[in-house]
């Protein structure tokens, strides 16, 4: 097995978003080739190591088989539980489990396009099915690890009496407001008394909390089989500042209940970056300079400062260019141009990357036709 350092792990780190696991293109399952292995979402120090696993094994629970088996997995199967934890008492209390979070649109680029090929039921059974549940079991057996069979004993997290979920209004976008609404659902034959704790953070995609940005509670009664809408609005000067480069914000409402069962409300929240163009509009031909023009537009009401224009592709361009504009100002553009030469025909892609101090890594790219 390959020893990786923590600045490999760094760039491995940067091919998986969400639980994603990434394999090489292969344009149908091969049973007899083993799935290449990246490490996953995970808080990381120290060496790790990262080692191949067999695709059908992964699918199948044979966990026991060498080397990653167990670590891939859980990466495509792992349950997600929520607690609640009492400061004063100790007692922690189980009141949530989700099954089908963790392993969802595991993904490969399709052969001959530059589209998504889907390859989670390469990985395991359908979500829900009795197989997948038959196979998740078998797992748990194999491993036959202690800390398992003590979280096995732990009760099934009870049904709550109200259901919960966030609606996000619009599109939300880096710059705007982000408003939500908390619909919350009786599904009691009584009246129930709830006290709902909700509360903003910004995150990274590993689903790390960074810093909160907005909280607020409410104590509302809910009639039998009512249903409650209560609206949120997440301001752009409460979580500008603390916004990571994943531009992700996690709302949750923690909902205790006077008689009854207590249910926990989640949402991950990506917030859009602004676009850029990027237009090559002459014939791209070997040995002959053409032109390329990139517009950014900021969005903002505000100034944006020390921007930064990447540019590469091979076979288009010596080395990378670099393009520094000082500011552009609220609601204005920035049209950024340069030139190309390309040195072998063919279909190539052209990358861009813009950056200031509002917006991170805003990328795009451009396929190219170059003809002789």
């Amino acid at each position: 097995m390959e020893k990786v350092d923590r600045g490999t792990l760094l760039l491995l780190l940067l091919l998986l978003a969400l639980g994603s696991h990434l394999r090489t293109p292969f344009p149908r399952p091969i049973p007899s080739l083993p799935a290449p292995h990246f490490v996953g979402p995970l808080l990381l120090s120290g060496i790790f190591q990262c080692g191949p696993a067999s695709l059908v094994a992964i699918k199948e629970g044979d966990v026991d088989l060498d080397y990653d088996c167990p670590f891939v997995y859980a990466e495509t199967n792992a349950d997600r539980v929520t607690w609640t934890y009492d400061t004063a008492t100790g007692q922690k209390k189980k009141i949530y489990s989700e099954t089908k979070s963790v392993g969802q649109f595991t993904s490969t680029k399709a052969v001959g396009s530059f589209a998504r090929k889907d390859v989670t039921n390469d990985y395991k059974y359908p979500e829900g099915s009795t197989k997948e549940r038959d196979v998740f079991n078998k797992a748990r057996g194999k491993l036959n690890l202690s800390t398992l069979e003590a979280t096995s004993r732990v009760p099934d997290a009870p049904k709550p009496d109200v259901s919960g979920k966030f609606k996000v209004k619009s599109p939300p976008e880096v710059g705007k407001d982000v408003e939500l609404v908390l619909l919350l659902t009786n599904l009691a034959s009584a009246a129930r008394t709830l006290t709902a704790n909700m509360t903003a953070w910004s995150i990274v995609y590993t689903g790390k909390v960074i810093h909160e940005v907005w909280k607020d509670s409410l104590a509302l009664t809910l009639g039998p089989k009512e249903e409650k809408a209560y609206p949120i609005k997440i301001s752009y000067e409460e979580y500008q500042k603390h916004l990571t480069t994943d531009n992700m914000i996690r709302a949750t409402a923690v909902c205790h209940f006077k008689d009854g069962n207590d249910a926990v409300v989640e949402q991950d929240i990506a917030l859009e970056n602004p676009t850029i163009t990027l237009k090559v509009p002459g014939q791209a031909k070997v040995g002959q300079a053409v032109k390329v023009e990139v517009v950014f537009t900021n969005p903002l009401a505000e100034v944006v400062s020390s921007c930064v224009l990447l540019a590469e592709g091979s076979d288009l361009l010596e080395k990378a260019i670099r393009k520094e504009v000082s500011t552009v100002k609220g609601k204005e553009s920035a049209r950024i141009t340069f030139e190309i030469t390309p040195k072998k025909k063919g279909t190539k892609q052209l990358v861009t990357n813009f950056s200031c101090d509002k917006f991170k890594d805003i990328n795009t790219f451009q396929v190219i036709k170059v003809v002789d």
